[in-house]
């Protein structure tokens, strides 16, 4: 039986992803995970590619190589799954950033213009002036996470006439030209100082969960808003309803909470500050499944000439 690749993804198996890997690895048989293989195919499974797989790697005693197609990597990281160390972890960074960004922009946008209210007058037949909108022009906006989704979104924020601050996990020897400050994490507290918009593009690790305290969220400037597309995880998440429930935070743009998907009975559904969407910024296959497959495929070509693969994810780091 030939070594196969197997395909576990958020989307259907693309001909066009065959074909590409039909050309790239002509030694190796395709499986989509889908259509329920035999558990001696999946035995002979030397590469994973998706992030939907990560409950059946156990099965998969001959792999050598999982690429996820995912940014974040948290469910190959789990100590609950126990990856053994010698198998090769990538991942997908760099095939989100224009999608997301703009899903964070747009939030930002319809929060600063207080576009929920707005939505909920339509509904309602309403013709009244709320009051209120603000620019994103001369905001202060600061980023956590500066990796290619973060920093895609602080190069449109700073092309609308935002002044633009990033928090970066370690120091680097350049500033990029669309930030006027960059802040390592254990200065976060300075970064948050005066901002409107406080914006979250952080993988899922140790040290990214409750990043954003109940202290760090009350000491933010009165009003601000939150964008949040990393890991809700990443928030505390009582805290800030209870923020926004009081008006100390202006409002909230959410594509991740924590759990996933949000409880019926959350507060956060029903108020008019708070825009939710269900983990959908990463966008469909007009664009960025695309990139994914396209990087999978070039990823693939090193592997079977024995190329060194490019961004091996550090899982101390967790990335």
């Amino acid at each position: 039986m030939n070594t196969k690749i197997a395909i576990s993804s958020f989307w259907p198996v693309h001909p066009d992803l065959v074909s590409k890997i039909g050309t790239t690895a002509p030694g190796y048989e395709v499986i989509d995970i889908s259509a329920n293989p035999t558990n001696e195919e999946l035995a002979n499974c030397e590469i994973l590619f998706g992030s939907k797989g990560a409950d059946i790697v156990h099965k998969m005693p001959n792999l050598k190589w999982i690429h996820a197609e995912t940014a974040g990597v948290d469910m190959y990281l789990d100590p609950k799954l126990a990856l053994p160390t010698d198998i090769i972890l990538t991942n997908s960074s760099g095939a989100y950033g224009i999608s997301i960004a703009e899903h964070m922009l747009n939030f930002t946008l319809m929060l600063l213009r207080g576009s929920a209210g707005y939505f909920e007058q339509q509904r309602a037949h309403t013709w009244k002036p709320m009051g209120g909108a603000r620019n994103i022009y001369n905001c202060n906006v600061t980023v956590i996470g500066m990796g290619d989704i973060g920093g895609r979104y602080a190069q449109l924020c700073h092309a609308m006439g935002a002044t633009v601050n990033g928090v970066v996990r370690s120091p680097r020897n350049s500033k990029p030209a669309y930030v006027d400050k960059l802040f390592t994490t254990d200065q976060l507290d300075d970064a948050l100082l005066n901002a409107d918009v406080v914006a979250l593009a952080l993988p899922g690790t140790g040290e990214t969960v409750g990043i954003l305290s109940r202290a760090r969220l009350a000491s933010m400037k009165k009003g601000a808003v939150i964008v949040n597309v990393g890991r809700g995880s990443a928030v505390d998440q009582d805290a800030m309803v209870e923020l926004l429930q009081t008006g100390h935070i202006g409002g909230a743009g959410l594509d991740v909470t924590s759990p996933e998907p949000l409880p019926d009975d959350s507060p956060l559904w029903d108020m008019p500050n708070v825009i939710i969407t269900p983990h959908v910024s990463h966008g469909g296959r007009d664009n960025t499944a695309g990139l994914i497959f396209d990087k999978f495929a070039r990823y693939l070509d090193d592997y079977v000439h024995g190329r060194p693969l490019e961004r091996v994810v550090d899982r101390v780091v967790g990335y």
